[in-house]
């Protein structure tokens, strides 16, 4: 029976489910092939080493920022788009009558789209420093010998960021399921994602924080007439591996309100009748 609901799960939201990874994952490639195609943008490249890798690479971890703020709302708009429609058409409550309880029955689908949205964050947070990496391996048309331990480091502070991103995401999607267990309107689902941002900003904002032990300033500025970003200096190894370091409360809090709001859809869901 389980097989069963994520068969029917998956072919119903199929479609939203691929829009979620596509708007996560789109923009990062769009902005890689625009820089790509202007020849301002691999003129530094053209001595790759460790230095100039941990100079520019770095950036592609603002996409964990996105993650944990702007996209934030893609996934709750797609809970909303998930737990509203069997709520619209009534279909609810003939799967109700199946032989699987209803708080397991929502469990189920909680837990499919949860990992879907898991995975798409997971994804779309390695993907960008994958992407910059192989349009600087391109750009300065030279091999990987020189780089490849300074991108090793960058895409450790990926990983590292994308557990927190992740388990953020999953919260917002919980967060929105239950909103659309009392009340499904669309609003309200981006709403609650963006006071989950404001909430979670108060007690995490060091948990992408990196600080400078070497106590020399970083500058940022952009160049439009050559497409380029200028920066004034290279990050240190310790400088990366200080970038979204590990924290309990900032990883624990969104894990157990994910939980939390699991639960009390599913107690919701046991409750409604049909009308």
């Amino acid at each position: 029976m389980i097989r069963a609901i994520l068969w029917k799960e998956w072919h119903e939201h199929r479609s939203r489910f691929l829009s979620y990874w596509l708007i996560l994952n789109v923009p990062i490639l769009i902005v890689v092939l625009t820089i790509a195609s202007g020849k301002g943008a691999r003129g530094p490249f053209a001595e790759l080493s460790n230095a100039t890798v941990l100079k520019y690479l770095p950036l592609s971890l603002l996409e964990s920022f996105l993650l944990d703020t702007v996209f934030l709302v893609a996934a709750g708009y797609l809970a909303v788009a998930i737990f509203n429609r069997e709520m619209e058409d009534r279909s609810v409550f003939f799967i109700f009558e199946q032989p699987v309880s209803r708080k397991r029955y929502i469990a189920i689908k909680f837990l499919h789209g949860a990992c879907h949205v898991a995975a798409a964050t997971l994804f779309a947070a390695l993907l960008a420093p994958a992407v910059v990496y192989a349009m600087m391996l391109i750009g300065g048309k030279v091999t990987a010998a020189g780089s490849g331990a300074a991108f090793a480091e960058v895409m450790a502070a990926a990983a590292r960021a994308t557990i927190g991103c992740s388990l953020m995401a999953v919260c917002a999607f919980a967060a929105c399921a239950l909103i659309a267990a009392l009340a499904p309107r669309f609003w309200l689902a981006m709403t609650a994602s963006v006071v989950l941002i404001a909430l979670y900003g108060s007690f995490s904002s060091d948990y992408f924080d990196i600080p400078f032990p070497t106590g020399q300033p970083l500058s940022v500025s952009a160049n439009m007439s050559s497409q380029w970003i200028n920066i004034s200096r290279a990050l240190t190894p310790a400088e990366v591996a200080d970038f979204a370091h590990w924290k309990a409360l900032p990883l624990l809090v969104p894990a157990l309100v994910a939980v939390v709001f699991c639960l009390v859809t599913a107690l919701l869901y046991e409750r409604k009748e049909l009308k």
